[in-house]
């Protein structure tokens, strides 16, 4: 009994910490607008750059350090591998430089809304290409989303492709990741390989090839901005890599809201971007969406934990078991 205890003692601590690091890891996320508002001036590649090549520098001793150069090595070996990471380094790039760029433009508010969407894009995406059964109120979280980007539409005369671009690329990223089926970590470390010489060769680029030397390349400042930007992407990953494997799927989902509640509340409090009452609207839209995929979240796990007790008991009740 003390020893199942001293179990439970353990397990809850574990919970408690992995939520704290994820909490950390979502709200940093969150608030990253203040600190690429920064380095508005800085052509947003120059900025995608930086942040590739000391991301990669601070990121892969720790790395190897925990013991993953093995699993780095066999997974350069396969071909299939190798181009699929590199797909996927593709697509985070993508969607990091526009991230950029929607902050250097005002217009955090549409980064906030596509984030926002991006559970429920996946939800779709896991439904098309992994025959996934979502549940009818996950459903109504996705159509709900969907009339709250046509909402927002309409409040800002176009289709706010910005906001569709963010949710539908973190989305393919995620389900070529699912695809291949590497550990996430080994999965980070190859593609910040591969982004590491790209990113070197445009920064010496970007920074030699004009006739005069650019501002960022002879400011200090904005080259220590530019250097911390790939540190500061660093922390919230590792903090998250330590989180996933201490928490449950539904809290991860929720603390994930965390990053575009901060974006949205940086664009509007700080950077006071202009809103209409549509804008308002698609938010509170996409907020309900967002908690009718939470309670569903809950409620399938634990459905799941049930499943499981329920066999646990029948596999204990089992006669060939007892005289075992």
């Amino acid at each position: 009994m003390t020893a199942s205890r001293a179990v439970g003692n353990d397990s809850n601590r574990q919970e408690r910490l992995g939520t704290a690091l994820g909490f950390a890891a979502f709200l940093i996320w969150g608030l990253f607008p203040l600190y690429f508002y920064l380095l508005r001036d800085v052509p947003p590649l120059v900025t995608l750059a930086f942040r590739a090549v000391f991301t990669t520098v601070l990121l892969l001793p720790i790395v190897l350090v925990r013991g993953k150069g093995r699993a780095i090595i066999q997974t350069l070996r396969r071909p299939w591998f190798v181009l699929g990471l590199f797909v996927t380094m593709a697509t985070t790039a993508a969607s990091w430089g526009f991230f950029i760029w929607l902050v250097a433009v005002n217009h955090t508010l549409y980064a906030s809304l596509g984030n926002y969407a991006c559970p429920l894009v996946s939800v779709a995406f896991g439904a098309i290409i992994f025959r996934d059964r979502p549940r009818l109120l996950t459903w109504l979280a996705v159509a709900l989303a969907v009339v709250a980007v046509a909402v927002f539409a309409r409040g800002v005369g176009r289709l706010p492709w910005e906001s569709v671009v963010i949710a539908f690329v973190f989305a393919i990223y995620s389900a070529l990741r699912k695809i291949m089926q590497v550990d996430s970590t080994t999965a980070l470390s190859v593609e910040t390989l591969f982004a590491l010489p790209i990113g070197a060769a445009y920064i010496l680029y970007a920074a030699y090839a004009p006739v005069e030397r650019p501002d960022w390349a002879v400011d200090r400042n904005l080259l220590a901005l530019l250097v911390g930007a790939g540190v500061l992407t660093a922390i919230p990953l590792l903090l998250f890599g330590s989180a996933v494997t201490r928490v449950k799927l539904s809290t991860l989902g929720l603390l994930d809201y965390l990053c575009p509640t901060g974006q949205f509340l940086c664009g509007v409090c700080v950077f006071h971007e202009s809103t209409t009452t549509y804008q308002w609207i698609s938010f509170a839209l996409v907020w309900i969406a967002l908690i009718l995929f939470t309670v569903d979240l809950f409620r399938g796990e634990r459905s799941a934990r049930a499943d499981l007790a329920a066999e646990g008991e029948e596999l204990a009740k089992s006669p060939e078991l007892r005289t075992n």
